[in-house]
């Protein structure tokens, strides 16, 4: 017994060494995927103090012109005769000043009356979206880029508007990445577009970008913080 367990994995070695080779499994191509797919900006650009948009050349704020109206009543939801642009697809909250303060147009209102800048939107949204607030704390919601490790840095979380418009905060339907491959890994040189540095490979990628990376978001005039 001494002898043949011995014998037989040398046997096995010389068979795994020097046998046929096994069936090959076919690799696919890489898939090309668009650069914005990548992205690691906002979705859309959220105001971080009071918003401001460019209308004929001219910085303008919420305020510029809501200011000569105080002296009438807001437009009943469905009738808004100003801002047709913006989609109102929030459910049920179709009405502007459950948000949107009535007093000063550059600020939010809480449920409770409570005025709050643009860039305390996350205390506007947990109001009511309670469950999805608690697994952005989490980090089961959302975004979280940076570091996961302290010592090395901060990690970056986005905040609700930087990925939802806030008027119509439903996705579009959104095709997943390609999964990687494990079973033989693929050709590493298709596995990067730094393939030329070996350290930067990542053999699971089973997909490269089509162009060069771009920045993701709204680059022309709207709503900005200052």
């Amino acid at each position: 017994m001494r002898v043949a367990i011995p014998a037989l994995f040398l046997l096995l070695a010389g068979w795994f060494l020097f046998g046929p080779a096994g069936a090959q499994p076919p690799i696919e191509p890489p898939v090309e995927i668009p650069p914005g797919a990548l992205s690691l900006a906002p979705v859309r650009p959220a105001p971080r103090g009071e918003p401001v948009t460019r209308i004929g050349g001219v910085d303008q704020r919420c305020s510029d012109c809501h200011a000569l109206f105080t002296d009438l009543a807001p437009s009943p939801p469905g009738q808004i005769l100003q801002h047709e642009e913006i989609p109102r697809g929030h459910g049920m909250n179709a009405a502007c000043l459950n948000c949107h303060c009535e007093e000063d147009r550059n600020r939010l209102v809480l449920p409770g009356g409570t005025e709050i800048g643009f860039d305390e939107v996350l205390r506007l949204c947990s109001g009511c979206h309670g469950p999805a607030y608690r697994d952005w704390q989490r980090g089961t919601h959302g975004r979280t880029s940076g570091y996961w490790d302290a010592t090395r840095g901060e990690p970056q979380r986005l905040a609700c508007t930087e990925c939802h418009d806030p008027h119509a905060p439903a996705f579009e339907p959104m095709a997943p990445l390609p999964g990687p491959r494990t079973s033989r890994m693929g050709d590493p040189s298709h596995s990067s577009e730094h393939a030329a540095e070996p350290a930067l490979v990542n053999p699971l990628r089973a997909w490269r970008t089509a162009e060069k990376q771009e920045p993701r978001g709204d680059g022309g005039e709207g709503a900005r913080g200052e």
